[in-house]
């Protein structure tokens, strides 16, 4: 039967888990029906990630915890009887191998054949399949490096339910893990047309997103924890952002005003801190960029424009064509120390892999880029270190607040903040920002949306590089909108606005005549 239902694809209930010195869950109780998209939403730190680390058998839990699946018990804390269960998940990084094809991908899902050899244009054409009945046309042939993040998230979704031997019974249970945390806007809609396809066939699905208009625009029911409890569980409609933000954070959320309506001293010195002159990298065209003292200019793009690569081209992460210089001293390409030396620093969008050590403290990454300050005597001083890191774990209201917490242990807007935190305490001269809040919820990116009004107010250039049009919206006075690695648009002003900032980034170079600048 498709459609919701009222039977339960998924039942949870007396869900708790204690770590060493942390109740990361309390009692939780979860229901997700048949055909149904159910959110499950939360701060970081709030129990959403440990809820499907259980569900997945990653975690075992507390005991006392029962659960079943399409109405038969489900062992938690079992990897193999959540995937015999039929329980499928997409996290956000995918699990996409990019050197590969799209139908090798799907191989890897799969038991080699025995006693027979490989079909390669079987395989071919059983991929192409599932994704079209996802509404996706991907070649199988092609490398998923080149596809578009909607197409990468969208052959993840179908290799979860590809399977050769469920005689073509839908998946009870299918679970998004922030698989859309890295999706442009305009990308998002193709692929929640998607998965309303998959529900149409009666998969369950258990959409976890910091995203809460995706939420709004997604889910039939929402579920919201809150340090480690559920607070309530709720239907989506009547409900709005401001409602769900509350219901997340135990209080209203302060709305604050675009930087663009702010009001700036016009007596104030526009001598460029960062100017970028012709640089170019593999999908970039030659562009011209200079941002001042205090000024936060912002990137707009989809996947490919070359909004995705421009930090790391800026940092020295990347190799590139063209000049960087902070404050007339020119930043060398393909070295990010010489840039650090200068005082530009960069907030990566792939922290895990770009910016941290994962097995290492909270305390070691946050002081990484400093440590002059803690060594007395030929010796570092790790409790100077502590109370260092205790001062921004309280000001960004980082969790656990533990210092010799590890950061791979961490939720991902956690491990976030520390990386921000890193380079703040340096008081950078240029700040490039990647995807700053991506992963983060709704109060999480309201502070840090707040640190980085706080490191512009102290003069700091800042660039953000964003798929999020709101976040440009906020943070910035200028935005620059890309398209297949050209200028679309120099926007200023009251142009500043997430619906127009999308509008372009939509439209062909040549029917943008005067968006705010002339393309390059």
């Amino acid at each position: 039967m498709p459609g919701v239902s009222g039977e339960a694809a998924l039942t949870v209930a007396s869900l708790s888990k204690t770590f060493p010195g942390q109740r990361a869950l309390i009692d939780v109780d979860l229901e997700v029906r048949r055909g149904e998209i159910h959110a499950l939403i939360g701060q970081n730190g709030s129990g959403k990630s440990t809820v499907v680390k259980i569900i997945a058998g990653y975690h075992r839990p507390d005991d006392g915890a029962r659960a079943t699946i399409a109405g038969t018990p489900l062992e938690l804390g079992s990897t193999s009887a959540a995937v015999a269960a039929g329980i499928r998940i997409v996290h956000q990084d995918l699990g996409l191998i990019e050197t590969l094809s799209v139908a090798d991908n799907f191989r890897l899902n799969r038991p080699l054949p025995a006693l027979r050899p490989l079909r390669r244009r079987d395989e071919r054409a059983a991929a192409r399949d599932a994704l079209r009945v996802l509404g996706y046309d991907v070649d199988p042939t092609a490398i998923i490096a080149d596809l578009s993040e909607s197409e990468r998230t969208a052959v993840a979704v179908a290799r979860a339910l590809d399977a050769e031997d469920r005689g073509g019974e839908p998946f009870p249970l299918l679970i998004l893990d922030e698989a859309t945390a890295a999706l442009p806007g305009p990308e998002v809609d193709r692929l929640f047309s998607a998965l309303r396809r998959v529900v149409a066939d009666g998969t369950a699905i258990l959409f976890i997103s910091h995203h809460l208009d995706e939420v709004l625009q997604l889910a039939d029911r929402v579920t919201v924890l809150r340090d480690g409890r559920r607070i309530t569980t709720r239907e989506v409609a009547g409900l709005t952002h401001e409602a769900l933000a509350e219901l997340m954070l135990g209080r209203q959320l302060f709305a604050e005003a675009p930087a663009h309506t702010r009001h700036v001293d016009a007596a104030s010195d526009h001598t460029p801190v960062l100017s970028a002159r012709r640089i170019a990298g593999r999908e970039l065209a030659p562009l011209d960029l200079d941002v001042a003292a205090g000024e936060v200019v912002g990137v707009a793009g989809l996947t490919g424009s070359g909004r995705d690569e421009l930090a790391g081209l800026l940092s020295g992460r990347l190799d590139r064509s063209g000049d960087v210089y902070v404050d007339g001293r020119i930043v060398a390409s393909g070295d990010p120390r010489v840039a650090i030396g200068v005082g530009l620093c960069c907030v990566p969008a792939d922290r895990a892999n770009d910016a941290l050590m994962l097995l290492a403290t909270m305390r070691e990454n946050l002081t990484l880029a400093d440590l002059a300050p803690f060594w007395a005597r030929g010796r570092l001083s790790t409790r100077a270190e502590r109370g260092d890191t205790s001062v921004w774990v309280e000001r960004l209201d980082i969790r656990p607040p533990t210092p010799e917490a590890i950061i791979g242990e961490l939720s991902g807007g956690n491990q976030q903040k520390t990386v921000l935190a890193r380079w703040l305490r340096v008081s950078p001269r240029v700040l490039v920002l990647d995807e700053p809040t991506q992963g983060v919820d709704v109060g999480s990116k309201a502070d840090i949306h707040r640190l980085v009004d706080e490191a512009a107010g102290r003069g700091a250039a800042t660039v953000v590089c964003s798929s999020d049009s709101a976040e440009l919206e906020r943070l910035c006075s200028e935005v620059i909108v890309l398209q297949r690695g050209r200028v679309l648009a120099r926007l200023t002003g009251d142009d500043i606005n997430e619906e127009r900032i999308e509008e372009i980034q939509l439209l062909p170079l040549s029917d943008v005549v005067d968006a705010g600048a002339p393309t390059s």
